[in-house]
């Protein structure tokens, strides 16, 4: 009798919320403080290559927001059967049913894409949904025409390395790619099928590891030779039901195949016999899906955000594979990373016998590779806090700056500006006219740079600027040079467009005592702007606010 009433119990709570739909709705005027709550669902576990790249750059894409994200793990390079599923969409809805405010669904992989898109209207209809490292680019491009959906599909550079491979190994003709029956696997197959289909010459021979035993895929990897290269997309499972780790599935195919280079189009286990290749990069995928995410916790609509379908990559090689090939750093791709590289102060002294003294060699190499690592990561710091599309700073950069101000009490002026109607553009033109606006417009923001003023891009068509020494004076005349420069017609590739902004400005200490809430009161005033029919522009200062 108690069971049966612990069960009636349960149903009555499933049924209230799948019949109340989620009212909530967040907007960027919700407290930074607020806690948002992010359901993560993942294809594989940590033990797989590039999940902990991937989660780790989500999380740095989120941070600067208070938020608790929940993990879930399909695992489904060993349990992917329909009981297997069916037992996961158990334990979902279970969690899902206790916690009842998630404030977005993060998906990594395709596998967990699939099985949100099959069981979303059932579980989380009205949520926002990220997703990320999508090999099928169809599938992905499915998944973000859904309302409130957007992501990153994981499209690999198949072109670039199949040069590269030209270009290192001229003798070897015949690219052999290993792959399997996942849903990564086939997803990789597909994408790699619609390259293969713009190179008619390409001579090529796939090995499925799902349809060979264990002793079949040593056979044909055994027969492979001189005029072979390998292209190794994805190999968890072979016929005989055996499951490998990426580690061990690279040192299976290493061990069978003499002399033949293998290249991989992903940063994670370069090793274990892998030559490397132009890799794309976990880390960058999931730190760009972690800032989308964080745009839309900020109240970004999610259908804003287009599909990102950009090779994120990165190229990584190994150093005893390219010794093995005698492959120099000088033949790679410019920005390559070296896995295990060797140190070279015994080679550098050998090539320059006429200096005797040894340890000015080493003082001079250390200054030099001091200098190196200075510059390097200048550089790296400085393309972190840089917009791709615009060159303009970025919203980490602004961040920093306002930690800045903040923490020296500094006083300063934000405005807050947006393209005005700029989904129009794009719904109308597409998003090269979209991209093509943008750039122009940061290009005229940035001729009003200097004497203490910066712009910056903080995503999509939201941009920023940030003055010194405020004053409404220059306040005024720094809005209404914003909206002056935008008069000039904007000359795109598909047509003349008259292009408009809406402009916010607030000022510290003049309009508000706590320096860090001055971005949240220039958005109020942007808003005021808008509400008054666009073009251009509002002081903090000017806005009534006893109403």
């Amino acid at each position: 009798m108690k069971r049966t009433f612990g069960i009636m119990l349960i149903i009555a709570y499933m049924a209230v919320f799948f019949i109340i739909p989620s009212s909530f709705k967040v907007n960027a005027e919700d407290s930074l403080e607020r806690q948002f709550h992010i359901l993560f669902i993942s294809s594989y576990g940590f033990s797989t290559d590039g999940v902990p790249d991937t989660i780790k750059g989500f999380q740095d894409g989120v941070e600067g927001l208070n938020v608790q994200i929940n993990y879930d793990f399909m695992e489904a390079q060993q349990f992917y059967g329909a009981t297997d599923i069916s037992n996961f969409d158990k334990y979902l809805r279970y969690k899902i049913f206790l916690v009842r405010e998630f404030d977005l669904i993060a998906i990594a992989d395709d596998p967990a894409l699939r099985y949100a898109v099959n069981n979303r209207s059932k579980l989380f209809p009205d949520i926002p949904m990220v997703f990320m490292g999508v090999n099928n680019v169809t599938e992905a491009t499915t998944a973000a025409a859904m309302k409130n959906a957007t992501g990153i599909a994981e499209k690999q550079d198949f072109e670039s390395n199949y040069q590269l491979m030209r270009a290192l190994f001229p003798n070897r003709n015949n690219l052999v790619v290993i792959t399997d029956s996942t849903v990564t696997g086939q997803g990789d197959y597909v994408e790699f099928m619609k390259f293969k289909d713009k190179h008619g010459d390409l001579k090529c021979k796939i090995i499925n590891t799902s349809y060979y035993t264990q002793k079949g895929l040593k056979r044909a990897l055994n027969a492979l030779g001189a005029d072979d290269i390998i292209l190794f997309l994805d190999f968890a499972v072979d016929g005989d039901k055996n499951n490998y780790p990426l580690s061990n599935a690279a040192d299976f195919i290493s061990a069978n195949t003499e002399n033949v280079p293998i290249f991989r189009l992903s940063s994670s286990n370069v090793g274990h016999g892998v030559l490397g290749g132009i890799s794309y990069s976990y880390y960058d995928s999931g730190f760009i899906a972690g800032t989308a995410a964080k745009e839309i916790l900020m109240g970004e609509d999610p259908d804003d955000i287009p599909l990102n379908t950009e090779m994120i990559t990165t190229p990584y090689f190994e150093q005893k594979a390219m010794d093995k090939y005698n492959i120099k750093f000088r033949q790679l791709p410019q920005g390559s990373v070296i896995v295990n590289e060797k140190e070279s102060f015994a080679k550098f002294y050998r090539e320059n016998k006429l200096l005797s003294n040894l340890v000015m060699i080493i003082a001079l190499l250390m200054i030099v590779i001091i200098t190196h690592l200075y510059y390097s990561n200048k550089r790296r710091s400085r393309v972190a806090r840089t917009d791709f599309l615009t060159q303009l700073p970025n919203r980490l950069k602004v961040m920093e700056l306002l930690s800045q101000f903040e923490a020296n009490k500094t006083p300063y002026g934000f405005i807050m500006l947006d393209v005005d109607h700029f989904k129009d553009i794009n719904d109308t033109y597409g998003h090269k006219v979209g991209d093509e606006v943008i750039r122009m417009v940061a290009g005229r923001l940035q001729s009003l740079t200097g004497d203490g003023t910066i712009f910056a891009r903080l995503g999509g068509d939201e941009f920023c600027a940030i003055f010194q020494e405020p004053t409404s004076q220059s306040a005024v005349r720094l809005c209404e040079s914003i909206i002056d420069v935008m008069k000039p017609e904007f000359a795109t590739s598909a047509c003349i467009l008259q292009i408009t902004v809406s402009v916010g400005c607030a000022m510290y200490p003049e309009d508000v005592s706590e320096p860090d809430k001055l971005m949240e009161y220039a958005d109020k005033a942007l808003y005021v702007t808008k509400d008054r029919g666009r073009n251009g522009y509002t002081l903090f200062g000017s806005i009534d606010k006893t109403g």
